[in-house]
C-alpha cells in the first residue's frame, strides 16, 4: 500500500523548480533597467514640462505688467500663473529633484539648474532653450 502511494504522488523536481526560478532572475535582470531608464526618463520630462509651464508664466506676468526684455522677475511675480495647488506652485521655485529654477529677467526666460540637467543627461531630453 505504501508503495502505491508514491507511485500516484506527482510534483516537481529540485531541477525543475531551479530552472523556473532562473528563468524569472534573467527576465527581471532584463526589465529592470528598462523600467529605472523610462521612470527617470518621465521624470526630466515634467522637468522639462515645468520648465514651460514657468516660461508661460513669465509671459503672462510680462503682458499684464507692461514688462519687456531686461526687466527683473522673481518666483513671486509668476507663482499666480501656474495652476494653485500644484506641486510647481507650491514648490517655492524648485525642480522635481528640489533643485532651484534660474529666472532672472524676462527676455532670459526659464532654465533647469546644472544639477537637474547632469542628472538627466542620460535619457535623451532635448532641453533647448532651458538648458543651462
Amino acid at each position: 500500500m505504501l508503495s502505491n502511494l508514491r507511485k500516484d504522488r506527482g510534483g516537481f523536481t529540485l531541477v525543475e523548480i531551479m530552472i523556473v526560478v532562473a528563468i524569472i532572475g534573467l527576465l527581471a535582470a532584463i526589465a529592470v533597467p528598462s523600467f529605472i531608464r523610462a521612470r527617470r526618463r518621465s521624470q526630466g520630462t515634467t522637468v522639462l514640462n515645468e520648465c514651460r509651464q514657468v516660461d508661460g508664466g513669465i509671459d503672462q506676468w510680462a503682458l499684464e505688467n507692461n514688462k519687456t526684455t531686461g526687466d527683473t522677475i522673481t518666483w513671486g511675480d509668476i507663482t499666480p500663473y501656474l495652476k494653485a495647488g500644484t506641486r510647481l506652485a507650491n514648490s517655492g521655485g524648485n525642480d522635481l529633484l528640489g533643485n532651484a529654477f534660474t529666472i532672472a529677467t524676462v527676455g532670459d526666460g526659464v532654465k533647469v539648474a546644472s544639477a537637474t540637467f547632469t542628472e538627466f543627461s542620460g535619457v535623451g531630453i532635448s532641453w533647448g532653450p532651458y538648458a543651462p
